[in-house]
């Protein structure tokens, strides 16, 4: 299983994980940075959201209800500095099994969203990646690092 921070675990086959991670490491146009623990947003005034990572060209959120593939959505986030609101598109939305602290399993929705191009490698996404990124960690060091420190993952 892998844990995050929040302590809920996700519950994904391992062979799937290794395949997607190499399937996405090919397609990235730039490279993904770990983000600050508990790094929060809000779709809409109503939905709050929880930033996972974040690139020059998008981030992955997690979600409590799944977006709409190829919906625009208007997210704030909620960084050190201050919120930023930022437009992207949801490239792609999945659901995940999860089991919280006390092993109650539910549903929660990633969602892959995208910048525009014009946001893309610009100054705004830059200063929200310096801000909500603590160490400038690409995510596939990250998750070797987590490998060997003994994050379980299950069948």
């Amino acid at each position: 299983m892998s844990e995050l921070a929040s302590g809920l675990q996700y519950l994904v086959p391992e062979a799937d994980m290794k395949e997607a991670s190499e399937d996405r490491k090919n397609r990235r146009r730039s490279e993904r940075l770990a983000v600050s623990e508990n790094v929060k947003g809000r779709i809409k005034p109503t939905m709050e959201v929880r930033i996972l990572n974040i690139s020059n060209h998008g981030m992955l959120i997690d979600s409590p209800c799944g977006l709409p593939p190829k919906g625009i959505c208007e997210l704030t986030v909620e960084a050190p500095g201050g919120p930023h609101l930022i437009k992207a598109r949801v490239a792609r939305c999945r659901a995940q099994m999860v089991k919280d602290d006390e092993g109650k399993v539910s549903i929660r929705f990633h969602a892959g969203l995208e910048f525009p191009e014009e946001l893309a490698e610009g100054l705004e996404v830059q200063e929200l990646i310096s801000e909500i990124c603590t160490i400038e960690i690409p995510m596939e060091e990250q998750s070797a690092k987590d490998s060997a420190t003994g994050i379980e993952q299950a069948m």
